[in-house]
């Protein structure tokens, strides 16, 4: 584990209280969407301390934007006048998936755009065929030739419906940021419905667009002609306070988490709920507490929002492996999010995974080892391992969580959890 770990000695109820940062998948869209502002800066407040938003600060910067970034304060200062770029190297885009939003922003703007393909976790396919697809009805002419996606608006964009075959969340924000600024009426049908839309659509018509319909299928967007500068506050991370959430129902003990949407997570808190967890709103928060063993749940399946989101089922593939009998888990979004399993196993967990199931039988505990994160949220998965099982742990992979998780060891430290970082 020579990139550092984490080490945590496990078997430690939970208490104490801490707040959830900005949501990840919201501020990496908004941070995009201030390439379009030709006029004005645009200040985002919430913005996470991030490896991906690092990463996207650095794209912004290489297209010409100005761009300040207050970890203390987390804001992000945006200033977009100057921008000149259209194009981003391969290497640039690779580092995560969301890169693939700047093809919007930049075909908006400048009318052009030459980038490589978008990198990310390892999850399995996730391809971009959806965007292309969207982009050639509405007027871009695209060619792709050695890793490389050429993409010109000729004459103007062509506002229209737009179907998708799948709800996909970077689709719908791809288009939001292309039609925002157009000469007509797009419709986006069977749209992604996940908050992170809903903000995206806050900022953008802040910055004087003309957008309605987020949070459901259908998303009607009436472009504009010009965007400015506008002030936003990021939402809270939905997936981080179902982490901690999670951990807690793993572990034993009662927190407040501050600064939290219980709604954006109602699947995941009827789940929690049935394990065993109780959980109170107050005020902007909510109290989790939980005594005794989880309890199994016969099946979990991820689905699209607002089903049970894909990047909990690490989380609580983690917690059910010391439940009270055996649950189910079937992933219907990546074939490939169950890498986690197999170090879990080296803990003491009884997995077994079946193409896209896996069967988890609960065990009374589990018992330290080195792990390893080969995505985000299985790194999650490996954290809370840890904090349930016997005797230390550790987690190698900390790249991984730093894309998501801005100060996890700090947060998970104020609730009595027994963590540090080793390098």
């Amino acid at each position: 584990m020579t990139d550092g770990y984490l080490s945590i000695n496990g078997r430690r109820r939970l208490f104490g209280e801490t707040s959830v940062q900005g949501s990840k998948n919201s501020a990496l869209p908004c941070l995009t969407a201030c390439c379009m502002c030709e006029k004005g800066c645009c200040n985002l407040c919430r913005c996470p301390y991030l490896s991906d938003v690092e990463n996207t600060l650095e794209i912004m910067e290489t297209l010409g934007c100005r761009c300040n970034y207050d970890s203390e304060r987390e804001l992000a200062n945006i200033s977009a006048e100057s921008i000149f770029g259209s194009t981003i190297e391969p290497e640039m885009m690779n580092r995560m998936r969301s890169s693939i939003l700047f093809l919007g922003v930049l075909l908006s703007r400048i009318g052009e755009a030459d980038v490589g393909y978008p990198g990310g976790c390892e999850l399995g396919a996730r391809p971009i065929d959806l965007h292309l697809k969207a982009f050639r009805k509405l007027g871009v002419q695209i060619e792709e030739s050695q890793g490389v996606i050429h993409c010109r608006i000729k004459s103007k964009l062509k506002p229209c419906s737009v179907s998708l075959l799948c709800p996909s969340v970077g689709a719908t924000e791809n288009i939001m940021l292309l039609m925002a600024k157009s000469d007509g009426e797009t419709v986006i049908r069977n749209a992604a419905r996940e908050p992170e839309i809903v903000d995206l659509q806050d900022f953008l018509n802040l910055m004087g667009a003309d957008i309605k319909g987020a949070g459901s299928d259908v998303i009607v967007i009436n472009g504009v002609k010009k965007l400015h500068g506008a002030d936003f506050e990021i939402m809270p991370d939905r997936i981080v306070a179902v982490t901690y959430m999670a951990a807690v129902a793993g572990c034993g003990g009662e927190i407040l988490l501050k600064g939290i949407n219980l709604e954006h997570s109602s699947m995941c808190n009827s789940i929690l709920k049935d394990i065993g967890a109780d959980i109170r709103k107050i005020g902007d928060g909510a109290i989790i507490s939980m005594s005794g063993r989880p309890r199994a749940v016969n099946t979990i399946k991820t689905l699209y929002y607002p089903g049970f989101p894909t990047d909990a089922q690490p989380p609580f593939m983690a917690v059910m492996t010391v439940a009270d009998g055996t649950t189910v888990f079937l992933e219907s979004i990546f074939e490939n999010r169950f890498r986690h399993a197999s170090e879990l196993a080296k803990l003491g967990a009884d997995i077994d995974v079946n193409m896209c199931q896996a069967t988890v039988r609960g065990r009374e505990f589990l018992s330290g080892a080195d792990v390893r994160s080969y995505d985000l949220r299985g790194a999650a998965a490996m954290v809370i391992g840890g904090l349930m099982a016997e005797g230390t742990t550790r987690v190698g992979g900390l790249p991984h969580i730093e894309r998501g998780y801005q100060d996890i060891v700090s947060d998970l430290e104020s609730l009595g959890a027994d963590i540090r970082i080793v390098y």
